[in-house]
């Protein structure tokens, strides 16, 4: 890569184990998404291509080529992730059904809860669902916007920052909520140092991010919609997730399989959608630049063994 290119991007190893022994999963991911405009980094997406590889010690999958951190944490905190520029004027909850659901699900595991920190809190709607349910909720999220709305509309306990050692001083938590968040941290180790010190004793953290060991993410190979945002550099699967919990002492006691958003029929349907869609780019008919996604997501629950 040539100097300008190095001014904005760093390869990394594998983000899990450390390990730099890999082999190529996919090349040159075209990233369609508008991050590197709204970070106000002067490249475009077809100049910046990235591979998407897997580790050979751990078995995860993650992104060969990120955003340095210092643009990827300013676009975050600063411009916003680009996620909330299609709700910015109307922040409401796209999947309340599912809000719901996963909010069922945790009180279901972790039963003698009390309290909850959830890491990346967004707009807040998934905290204000285990409040209504009787949890103490609280919340850390570095976009000003949805921090914001987050108090204002549900008047919650949400800092608007990055999370630190400092942030809850002398908090403990009974569960600690990491919701379609892990899939964009660089430091993976250094969050899951920071999960260790506020969470209690016994205490369960909760994952939920995308399943590229799913058999849609397979179907659809480098066109999985998931491997299309530059948000997005690490990719989990159960054997990662694992030897991540053991690597920090987190027994792991449930790995759900699970859809990121809508009923099993609006999933199956898509399914059906996306092989329809890989037959016309078969016989040329529409090119079809990425695949969306169902069925492809999973839930982590880790034990604190300390």
């Amino acid at each position: 890569m040539n100097s300008i290119y190095d001014k904005y991007f760093v390869e990394q190893n594998c983000p899990v184990c450390g390990s730099n022994e890999r082999k190529l999963q996919h090349k040159n991911i075209l990233h369609t998404c508008f991050v590197l405009e709204k970070a106000k980094i002067d490249v475009k997406n077809e100049e910046a291509m990235s591979d998407i590889v897997k580790c050979l010690h751990c078995h995860h999958s993650y992104l060969s080529r990120i955003i340095k951190e210092e643009y990827i944490n300013k676009y975050y905190s600063e411009a916003n992730s680009e996620y909330y520029d299609a709700v910015k004027q109307n922040p409401y909850d796209r999947r309340p059904l599912d809000t719901k659901r996963f909010g069922d699900l945790i009180l279901e595991k972790c039963p003698s809860a009390k309290n909850v920190l959830e890491i990346g809190s967004g707009l807040g709607h998934l905290l204000n669902d285990l409040s209504l349910k009787g949890l103490d909720c609280y919340g850390v999220e570095p976009s000003p916007l949805a921090s914001e709305f987050s108090r204002k509309t549900f008047n919650l306990n949400v800092v608007t920052s990055m999370l630190n050692e400092k942030t809850f001083e002398n908090k403990k938590f009974d569960i600690i909520l990491i919701m379609d968040v892990v899939e964009h941290v660089a430091n993976i180790n250094e969050l899951m140092k920071l999960v260790k010190h506020y969470l209690a004793k016994n205490g369960r953290l909760v994952v939920l991010t995308g399943n590229n060991n799913s058999l849609y993410a397979k179907l659809c190979g480098k066109k999985w919609l998931y491997y299309f945002s530059w948000e997005h550099i690490s990719f989990f699967n159960k054997s990662s997730t694992k030897f991540l919990f053991n690597k920090h002492a987190l027994q792991l006691e449930h790995f759900i399989k699970t859809q990121h958003s809508g009923t099993f029929y609006e999933n199956m349907r898509m399914v059906f959608y996306t092989i329809f869609c890989m037959c016309r780019n078969f016989f040329g008919v529409r090119k079809q630049v990425y695949y969306y996604m169902a069925f492809d997501h999973f839930f982590a629950i880790g034990k604190n063994d300390d």
